[in-house]
Formats: C-alpha cells, sequence, structure tokens
C-alpha cells in the first residue's frame, strides 16, 4: 500500500479544539449502541489515530482499527496502549483485511466524505458482517440546513433534489487533485446502502450546533445536552452537517466470497 494522505496530516492536531464535535458523535454512536445486543467483536474502518477507541474498546472484546495511514496507526499504537484488546491493521475501506461474515459490528465515521462512491465501502462493510450484524456510518450531509438555505437565497430550487454529491474543495484544490471531500445527499446514501443489502433501522442529525458563535458563548455540557435532545427529530429534516446512521445485515444473510467468482 502506498503512502495515504493522512500520513502528511496531522489529524489528531485537527480534533483540538472540537470536543464539542467529538462529544457529539460520541452520544450518536452511544445510542446506536443501546440498540446492539450482541457486542463480542467490532471493526473500526478508517479508524485512524484511534478516536473513538476509548468509547468500543471497554464493551467489546475483540476490537480491530483498520487505516490506510502508516503515520496513523502508529499513532494508535501509542494512544490506545491501555486496550490490549484492540488490534490495529493497515487496510483500506475497500478492501477490509477480513473474513467474510466476521464482525458483529463495524464503524464507518468520517471517511465516507472522501468517497466519491460509497457503494464499495459498503459492500465490504456488509461482506465483514455477521448475518444480523450493524454498521454505524456517518456521512457529510448536502442538505443540512445552511446548505438549503443558501441554495434558496442563490434560486437554486433544485438543489435539495438533486442526488449527486457536493465537493467542498476549492478549485485551486481540485486541480491540484487534494483528497476529495464531499457532502452526499441522505437519499443517496441509503439507496447505495439498500442496494448493498443494508436495512437502515435508525437515523440521527449530528453537529446540530456547529456553528462557531454558539460554541463561543454556550458551555459545553449545555450544548451537548440540546445535541442529545435534536439528534433524534432533527433527523426527520436532514438538519446537521453530519447524519449518523444505523444499518443492519439481515439475518439469513450469508456472505460467501466465492459465490461473486471472486
Amino acid at each position: 500500500m502506498g503512502k495515504a494522505f493522512y500520513d502528511s496530516y496531522d489529524y489528531p492536531k485537527y480534533w483540538q479544539g472540537r470536543d464539542y464535535e467529538h462529544q457529539a458523535e460520541v452520544v450518536a454512536i452511544q445510542k446506536f449502541m443501546t440498540k446492539i445486543p450482541q457486542k463480542n467483536s467490532i471493526l473500526d474502518l478508517a479508524g485512524g489515530f484511534g478516536r473513538l477507541a476509548p468509547l468500543y474498546a471497554p464493551i467489546f472484546q475483540r476490537c480491530l482499527l483498520v487505516d490506510p495511514s502508516k503515520q496513523l496507526l502508529n499513532q494508535a499504537q501509542k494512544y490506545l496502549k491501555e486496550f490490549p484488546n484492540v488490534e490495529i491493521q493497515q487496510g483500506s475501506v475497500e478492501k477490509i483485511p477480513a473474513l467474510d461474515n466476521e464482525f458483529d459490528v463495524a464503524l464507518l465515521i468520517r471517511i465516507v466524505h472522501h468517497l466519491p462512491s460509497p457503494y464499495p465501502a459498503f459492500q465490504e462493510a456488509f461482506r465483514v458482517l455477521r448475518p444480523g450484524g450493524f454498521l454505524i456510518m456517518e456521512f457529510a450531509n448536502k442538505i443540512h440546513f445552511r446548505a438549503v438555505v443558501r441554495s434558496w437565497l442563490e434560486r437554486d430550487f433544485g438543489f435539495a433534489k438533486n442526488l449527486q454529491p457536493v465537493d467542498q474543495r476549492s478549485p485551486a484544490s481540485i486541480a491540484q487533485k487534494t483528497i476529495p471531500f464531499l457532502n452526499h445527499h441522505p437519499q443517496a446514501i441509503v439507496n447505495q446502502l439498500q442496494k448493498t443489502g443494508f436495512k437502515i433501522t435508525s437515523g440521527l442529525s449530528v453537529s446540530n450546533f456547529r456553528y462557531p458563535i454558539l460554541k463561543k458563548i454556550l458551555p459545553l455540557r449545555l450544548l451537548l445536552l440540546l445535541e442529545s435532545i435534536s439528534q433524534r427529530p432533527l433527523a426527520i429534516c436532514h438538519f446537521g452537517p453530519s447524519i449518523f446512521l444505523l444499518c443492519q445485515k439481515p439475518r439469513d444473510q450469508l456472505y460467501f466470497t466465492a459465490s461473486l467468482g471472486t
């Protein structure tokens, strides 16, 4: 595997000063975890330096963190040294180093916005999950509140109906072929998940109060209380910049690589 983008990017530093965003995601994942009965094994796809591992490592017997970046994996080794049940392995979401039907739960957080077509990653997640297993996934939301209001002001009344993703990079970054950063339409994501075979059981709107002025004037504790209260109702209108989905692989659906001729 060649050099990954995050080999030359200080990702842990990115999270400095983003306690609200991190905790908002923890709140969402914890809500989904209460709906998952079997917690033996979990796969953290594109898990980076292990930001979310302190959340899941204490409640799962076996944890596998996969990421393409050697730098982030080295940081994860240090960050997660107190969790001996967390295995760390290099790999990509399009080619997961795991067996068919191997894990109870898979996380796909903060990676779909880098994928122009998330479908192959969904297929791989489906492959490695056991029948009845759960995928907790997140994507950057194209039709969040501010984006929709902006489209109205610009008289782009077809914006919310257009299922194509929006690339957030500047023209210069696109020309330089930097890593993609895409906001996906919720319906497009749902379509691809259902095409893969997943059943979507629940959704949450996350980071609903990610506004600099609010983060500055409101205590973190109050922001997180408001966040927890609002995640479920605001998911109905896809309000927030991030959408979290809880998806389940049907209990009667095994996956055999050989059946696909590979």
